[in-house]
C-alpha cells in the first residue's frame, strides 16, 4: 500500500485532517513500529577516544547538529578493532561521565 493509498483512506474518516499532518501521523506510528519490532537493523562508526567509557550517541554524523540523520534505538552490541566488547554485567560502583 503506498503513502498515497494510505493518505485516501485516513480522509475519508477523517476528512478534516490536513495530508501534512496525517503524514506527520504515519511517520510517528511507522517509528513505533520499527522502534517496537526491531525491524531494522544497521550498524554506525565513531572515533573513540582512550579512557573514554561513555559517549553521547546524538551526533553520529559529526556534523555538529542536534539533528542527526542517524538514531539509535538500541544498541545491540559493541565491537572495537574486530573484537567484540562484553556487556557490563552490573553498573561501575563509581559513576563517571569520561
Amino acid at each position: 500500500m503506498t503513502q498515497k493509498q494510505i493518505l485516501e483512506m485516513v480522509k475519508q474518516h477523517h476528512p478534516e485532517m490536513s495530508n501534512a499532518e496525517a503524514r506527520l501521523h504515519l511517520n510517528k506510528a511507522l517509528d513505533e513500529f520499527c522502534e517496537h519490532t526491531r525491524v531494522l537493523q544497521g550498524q554506525q562508526t565513531f572515533t573513540t577516544t582512550a579512557s573514554t567509557r561513555y559517549y553521547k550517541l546524538d551526533d553520529l554524523d559529526a556534523d555538529g547538529s542536534s539533528a542527526d540523520q542517524f538514531k539509535f534505538i538500541d544498541v545491540n552490541r559493541v565491537d572495537y578493532n574486530n573484537y567484540q566488547i562484553s556487556r557490563l554485567q552490573d553498573p561501575p560502583q563509581k559513576y563517571s561521565s569520561t
